[in-house]
């Protein structure tokens, strides 16, 4: 028997056999990667020895063999696709994939991996043709030929792939172990029935973000534990993601789609920062969650000394959405997030931000702009030069009595005008409702200028005085979207 209990076999590989034609005196490339992907899986199994996978590496099928195929993969507990042009034209693999899901429809149950990507016009069958696929290939030479990644050439990329698909598989695995039933006094097996579960688009969608290297373990009891309540709550993503930043991103934002809530446990460490992807994947995973309105928490150790930590991390590790407390605890108020009536969304008003330059560094003030567009924030700049005195000072007093963000550029301007507008600010201030979420003075080159000589209580004081840098404000208003 299986890890699986009431399987025979744990994985179903369902491949091409064009994709598997062994060089001399070397394994196909399916054979090989199944070899790796087992051997991967084994080290996060307990009780590894249990472990079976179905691979027919037999060169030359027979029409009397298609039977057994057939049956193997009904006795399956996960099927695993090596999608290719190969497999999107043949019939053998399509049968395969259709007998599995007719025993266990159950798509967290299915993965795909790809070793050559189709061809246009070419279409996997359903429910591959819409399922999250894990690319073992990249596009190589001055003409992009799609090429498999070499199990020698790319050895780094292709064993990442292969343990981040081995630790998908594992947590889907050990819950099913976990349903197993004890045997009865006679040694028999009791048959294994899993819990009565809602239908599939009745239960609630929880994403899991990808973490830090420092916290897998925790990210697996976190998972494994969501798994208990399969009935109610299914977890995303169902197989890795792609791990180049913009094909992440991809696919993050589609299962955000329909995520019911997005969980994020945070280390030590911000994460890698992939070059397209700049935001990194630990920011980049939190800010598409908050651009797609998805409800959000997330986790850091209490022990955990965000002194210690880079500026632009520890804005995300003090966020009003991060719960610092003991794991065990944590994972009990996610269930309740996930099981709490849902209630009609009260309508947010954007924040705007008015950003009071004076001409003279109204460019810096556009690409502070710009990065508020960027998080959803609306973005106000003073009147165009050269317009009446009374309109621009009826303009100037709405926006400081109006805005949810406060920010005075002091660059190439005089200090005279700086002093000035917060002399104003101060004068209408007593008109506001609050005060504003976020006040804020930039102080960017020249270098040498005479401090201004004012100051408010809470105000936040930025200092570039050898060239404007975008991170410290950048960092200022990552939190502030809606």
């Amino acid at each position: 028997m299986a890890i699986a209990p009431g399987y025979v076999y744990d994985l179903f590989i369902s491949y091409a056999h064009a994709d598997d034609v062994p060089s001399e005196g070397e394994d196909g490339w399916v054979s090989y990667f199944a070899k790796r992907l087992e051997l991967a899986l084994r080290q996060r199994m307990g009780g590894a020895e249990a472990l079976k996978f179905f691979f027919d590496s037999r060169a030359n099928r027979a029409n009397s063999q298609l039977s057994d195929l057939l049956a193997a993969a009904t006795q399956s507990a996960l099927f695993l696709a090596v999608g290719s042009p190969s497999y999107a034209a043949r019939d053998w693999p399509r049968q395969e994939l259709h007998t599995f899901i007719a025993r266990v429809p159950d798509p967290s149950r299915l993965f795909m991996i790809e070793c050559l990507p189709l061809n246009e016009g070419e279409y996997y069958p359903p429910p591959l043709d819409s399922h999250i696929c894990v690319p073992f290939w990249k596009a190589s030479g001055p003409r992009s030929i799609p090429m498999s990644y070499s199990p020698v050439g790319d050895a780094e990329e292709f064993q990442l792939l292969i343990h981040g698909l081995a630790a998908d598989m594992r947590n889907r695995l050990l819950p099913l172990r976990l349903l197993a039933t004890p045997q009865t006094e006679f040694g028999t097996r009791l048959e294994v029935k899993e819990p009565p579960s809602r239908p599939e688009g009745q239960r609630k969608l929880v994403l899991l973000a990808q973490v830090t290297d420092d916290i897998e373990d925790e990210s697996d009891q976190l998972r494994r534990y969501l798994s208990q309540y399969e009935g109610e709550i299914s977890v995303l993503p169902r197989a890795a993601y792609p791990q180049g930043g913009l094909d992440f991103k991809r696919a993050l934002e589609q299962d955000l789609t329909h995520a019911h809530l997005f969980v994020q446990l945070l280390g030590r460490r911000a994460g890698r920062v992939p070059p397209d992807l700049p935001e990194g994947y630990t920011r980049g995973q939190f800010e598409a969650a908050k651009a797609a309105g998805v409800p959000i928490v997330q986790w850091r150790h209490p022990a955990l000394d965000i002194e210690t930590v880079d500026p632009a991390y520890r804005v995300l590790l003090t966020a009003e959405t991060v719960v610092a407390c003991g794991f065990e605890a944590f994972k009990h108020h996610v269930l309740s997030l996930v099981r709490k009536p849902e209630t009609k969304a009260a309508s947010v008003r954007p924040s705007t931000v008015f950003i009071n330059a004076d001409d003279k560094d109204l460019n810096v003030a556009k690409e502070i702009g710009r990065e508020c567009l960027r998080h959803a924030l609306t973005t106000v700049l003073p009147v165009a030069v050269g317009s009446p005195s009374e309109v621009s000072r009826k303009d100037l007093e709405d926006n400081l009595t109006d805005c949810d963000v406060l920010l005075f550029i002091y660059g190439d301007t005089s200090l005279e005008w700086i002093r000035s507008q917060l002399r104003f600010f101060n004068k209408v201030r007593p008109r506001r409702e609050t005060d504003p979420r976020l006040l804020a003075i930039c102080c960017g080159p020249p270098s040498g200028k005479p401090e201004i000589g004012i100051t408010f209580p809470s105000a936040h004081v930025i200092n570039c005085p050898d060239g404007w840098s975008m991170d410290e404000i950048r960092t200022l208003i990552s939190g502030l979207g809606q």
